[in-house]
């Protein structure tokens, strides 16, 4: 058992980030906001671990969204709701920002700001019992541009509308066809199936995988055409060790073994 409400748990070249406040639903508080940067910034420093998964430390939820109850506490001054608002964007940038990829292991709900966690993250597998839901108009509050883009690149801005206006909860299977749920599972094998990945992308290249991570994230900024950074990464990728080793690995009929970190 830990007592922390956030902590990081790594098995071989995988780390686990899990939401660990069960009698709170995993609400997003300030402490648990600065513990997932914190987290998020350890795995970016360590080279081995290539990817990191992020969950519940219970099966039945991954995250209710932002804690309320600080709210008037965090909110009670333009200051003070700066903090906290700067606090959650660099939180949520700095799992979108990492070079690794990162999935969100989703069971049960994933409202508010949880669903704005499992968005920040590349890929989201859910199971059956998964609830989405970003429920702004039931408090009277709008949520920022940055983090509202993140749901309209997804869904489309009708689907997002719909969302935010009408604090639409959706199950696993419509969440699924929005977008939302990258894949769905079965709760008997959604950690499996998510380990499974996990240990796939580990086997792969990671200077293709990042190359990849960056290259989307341009995409999603606007970029229409190649940029100097897109230019870059294609150039290195041909004087990379794992490209020397997949082209030779294929041309030998063996399976590759990549040194990149």
């Amino acid at each position: 058992m830990h007592d922390n409400a956030v902590y990081l748990e790594t098995r071989g070249e995988i780390a686990s980030l899990v939401l660990n406040r069960p009698d709170k639903l995993n609400a997003l508080n300030s402490e648990v906001l600065e513990r997932i940067k914190a987290a998020t910034a350890e795995v970016a420093d360590n080279p081995e671990i290539k990817v990191m998964i992020v969950r519940g430390a219970t099966a039945k939820v991954f995250s209710s969204g932002a804690d309320i109850s600080e709210f008037p506490k965090v909110h009670a001054t333009p200051e003070s709701r700066e903090r906290f608002n700067d606090l959650f964007r660099s939180t949520l940038d700095g799992i979108t920002g990492l070079e690794k990829p990162v999935i969100a292991m989703i069971a049960g709900y994933c409202f508010g700001g949880g669903c704005a966690l499992a968005l920040a993250c590349d890929v989201r597998y859910a199971d059956h019992t998964a609830r989405f839901c970003i429920p702004p108009a039931r408090l009277g509050v709008a949520y920022t541009l940055h983090e509202t883009k993140r749901l309209v690149d997804l869904v489309g801005p009708s689907k997002a509308k719909e969302m935010l206006m009408g604090a639409k909860v959706l199950n696993a299977e419509e969440a699924l066809t929005w977008g939302l749920a990258t894949r769905l599972f079965d709760p008997e094998t959604l950690a499996d199936e998510t380990w499974a990945f996990a240990h796939e992308l580990c086997r792969l290249s990671q200077f293709t995988i990042r190359a990849v991570k960056t290259t989307v994230r341009e995409i999603v900024a606007g970029a229409q055409d190649d940029t100097p950074t897109s230019r870059a990464l294609r150039a290195q990728a041909f004087e990379n060790p794992d490209y020397f080793e997949g082209r030779d690995a294929f041309l030998q009929k063996r399976k590759p073994q990549f040194r990149y970190r």
